[in-house]
C-alpha cells in the first residue's frame, strides 16, 4: 500500500476505534443512571410507605385518646349513679317506724359538677372540651360529656327548665370568618349544638331555652391564654320550680 493511501486509512481506523470506546462508555453511564433511578424510586416508595404508616398511627392514637376520654367520663357517671343510690339507700328505714316518713326527693344534681345558684344550679363546660377550635360541632368527648349531663337532668322530678348560654373570649373571629359572622354567631351556634344534643338524649325541647352571649360576662382575664380558655364556655342553668 502506498504511503498516501496508508495516511488516509489510519485516521479512519482511529475514528472507528474512538467511536467504539465512546459507545462503550455511554452504555456504562446509561446503566449507572438506570440503576440510580431505580434506587431513587425505591427510596421514594419507602418514604411514602412511612408517611402513610405515620398517618395511620396518628389516627389510631387520636381515636384511642378520644375513647379514653369517653371511658373516663362514663366512669364518672357510674360513680355518680352509685353515690346517688347509696344516698337513697341511707334514707330507707330498717322497719315500719319509717313507713310514714315523707318520700325522698329526686336525687340532687352531682355536686362535683353543678354549682348552686339562687334559682337552681349551674354547670360550666369549657368550649375546648366540647368543640374543636372555631367549630360548633360536638366532639366525641363532648358527646360523652353531654350524655352524662342529660342523665343527671332527666333524674329530676319534675323536669326542670333549662337555659343554655354560649360564651366566647374577646378575640375577634379570624380563622373561621367564613363560618361565623362574629363571636355572637359562634356562641349562639355552640349553645344550639348543646341544646340539640340534650334534646337528642331525651330532654324535652319545651324545657330548654338557648341563648348566645358572645364575648360578654367574662370570668377570667382575656390577656392570658388560660383566661381566654375559661371564657370560652357553655353554661347550662337549671331553674328550680
Amino acid at each position: 500500500m502506498s504511503r498516501p493511501a496508508l495516511t488516509a486509512v489510519v485516521p479512519a481506523v482511529a475514528a472507528v476505534a474512538l467511536l467504539a470506546v465512546g459507545c462503550g462508555c455511554c452504555d456504562k453511564y446509561k446503566h449507572q443512571v438506570a440503576s440510580l433511578q431505580q434506587d431513587l424510586n425505591l427510596v421514594r416508595q419507602g418514604k411514602q410507605e412511612v408517611e402513610t404508616s405515620n398517618k395511620d398511627l396518628k389516627a389510631r392514637l387520636a381515636e384511642s385518646q378520644e375513647r379514653q376520654d369517653e371511658l373516663a367520663i362514663e366512669l364518672e357517671a357510674k360513680e355518680d349513679e352509685l353515690a346517688t343510690l347509696k344516698a337513697r339507700l341511707s334514707q330507707v328505714g330498717p322497719g315500719p317506724a319509717r313507713a310514714t316518713t315523707r318520700p325522698s326527693r329526686a336525687p340532687e344534681l352531682a355536686a362535683d359538677d353543678w354549682q348552686p345558684t339562687p334559682g337552681g344550679a349551674k354547670i360550666t363546660l369549657a368550649s375546648d372540651v366540647l368543640f374543636a377550635p372555631g367549630k360548633a360541632t360536638l366532639s366525641k368527648r363532648g358527646q360523652a360529656k353531654m350524655k352524662r349531663i342529660a342523665v343527671n337532668i332527666l333524674s329530676q322530678r319534675p323536669r326542670p327548665l333549662l337555659r343554655v348560654y354560649g360564651y366566647t373570649d374577646s378575640d375577634p373571629i379570624v380563622r373561621s370568618a367564613r363560618l361565623w359572622k362574629d363571636n355572637l354567631d359562634l356562641s349562639a351556634n355552640r349553645a344550639m349544638a348543646v341544646t340539640r344534643e340534650l334534646r337528642k338524649l331525651g330532654v324535652p325541647a319545651d324545657r330548654i331555652e338557648t341563648i348566645g352571649m358572645g364575648a360578654t360576662n367574662f370570668v377570667a382575664d382575656n390577656r392570658t391564654r388560660a383566661g381566654k380558655a375559661k371564657n370560652r364556655r357553655v353554661e347550662i342553668v337549671v331553674l328550680r320550680p
